[in-house]
């Protein structure tokens, strides 16, 4: 499978492999889903955001800045801040979280995630 280069790239690549139009929060759904071992399919409102919210903390301990401390009752992983993150202007986070979802998903569709 061909890897992204950039957002655009990885943008193209999911909305081809899924056929749907994905901005941030559909590729934070996307590892969210991949993350909890579902496969694609209709979710409530609340199960969609709690899959976003995972997308982004697996995100975030890429950056280094939570870790993963297991799982709660219902199996959903759960994580802890490691440290103060830094108050990051709201452009920057996007385009950290756009570029550690590329390095993600090289991973991914290298075999190695």
């Amino acid at each position: 499978m061909e890897t992204p280069n950039n957002w655009n790239d990885l943008c193209k690549i999911l909305n081809d492999k899924f056929g749907i139009e994905v901005d941030l929060n559909g590729v934070l759904f996307l590892v969210g889903i991949r993350e909890r071992g579902l496969s694609f399919q209709t979710f409530s409102k609340e199960e969609k955001l709690n899959l976003i919210n995972l997308g982004s903390c697996t995100l975030y301990q890429e950056m280094g800045l939570i870790e993963n401390t297991g799982s709660d009752i219902d199996g959903w992983p759960t994580f802890h801040q490691k440290a103060l993150a830094p108050v990051i202007p709201e452009e920057l986070k996007l385009k950290t979280l756009q570029d550690c979802a590329i390095r993600y998903f090289k991973k991914v569709f290298e075999g190695n995630g």
